[in-house]
């Protein structure tokens, strides 16, 4: 062969191969163009708002709250005052203390509200409502983020689905705030969060807050339980809007029963009522 015939064959070649990419790049504008942008659009919807949220309200309805709380955080941080997102990050960070708040009504209906303490126990601990103090720790966390993620938006803003919520996220970290306060009182490294177990764990023990070690530990816990009983107070008038009826309903009493077991008549919770309501219960 000679050389003319290779260099022809070969640029003839090489001709055909950007040929066939050209044909093929061709196709596929065509084809995007004639689907109106639909194939971008798609891929743009899949980042978009709308199907962020309704990607983490799947992995919440399959218990992934992991996967949920990074969706929404992520999500948060480009929409910081965003009501939705926020209530949504709050029921993820709850569903990871093990307290469903996504699914509200089901969660009143429930809940037993003969006792606030077994009900807080028995829904966050396992079958007996036995609590880790790791657990209390970590239940703890979750529930104060919760918590955090509504009032950021100011109690004024709040619907009162969020009140009622937000209530139901307080009374659970308040119950789990005097177990800790427990467990530091009696040094025990679990903690059955009912009203028989404080009973029977005080039958060895008189409730001294005074005698902690760490003082300034005391009064923060006292802080945070102050504030959980203002949140309470402030969801009972929302919650016969929610669960119907009138406002003398079996949940809002009991809510309301806790505000004044613990702190008496104004929202601030002192040692000495902290004392008298553990005694009460184990008496």
């Amino acid at each position: 062969m000679r050389n003319s015939d290779v260099y022809i064959t070969g640029t003839w070649n090489g001709f055909l191969s950007r040929f066939r990419w050209l044909l093929f790049f061709g196709f596929m504008v065509s084809a995007l163009t004639c689907c109106g942008g639909n194939a971008f659009e798609w891929l743009a919807d899949e980042n978009s708002y709308e199907a962020r949220i309704e990607e983490a309200l799947i992995a919440m309805d399959d218990g992934d709250y992991a996967r949920a709380r990074a969706i929404l955080t992520a999500l948060q941080a480009e929409y910081p005052n965003d009501a939705t997102v926020a209530q949504y990050l709050s029921n993820a960070l709850a569903g990871l203390a093990g307290l469903d708040t996504l699914n509200l009504l089901e969660t009143l209906d429930d809940l037993d509200a003969s006792g606030d303490i077994d009900m807080v126990g028995l829904v966050l601990g396992d079958v007996d409502g036995n609590l880790t103090t790791d657990e209390i720790d970590s239940k703890l966390s979750d529930l104060g983020a919760a918590i955090d993620a509504l009032t950021d938006l100011g109690e004024e803003n709040l619907t009162d689905d969020q009140k009622v919520q937000l209530g139901l996220l307080s009374l659970n970290h308040a119950a789990l705030t005097i177990a800790d306060i427990i467990a530091d009182e009696t040094g025990e490294s679990e903690i059955t969060l009912t009203e028989e177990g404080i009973e029977q764990l005080f039958d060895d023990y008189t409730p001294e807050l005074s005698d902690l070690s760490d003082a300034d530990d005391i009064t923060n816990k006292l802080a945070e339980l102050s504030e959980d009983i203002n949140n309470i107070s402030g969801s009972i008038d929302a919650i016969s809007s929610i669960v119907g009826g009138d406002s003398d309903n079996d949940l809002s009493d009991s809510f309301d029963e806790f505000h004044d077991d613990v702190a008496g008549d104004d929202d601030v919770v002192t040692e000495d009522e902290l004392e008298n309501f553990l005694e009460t219960i184990s008496q």
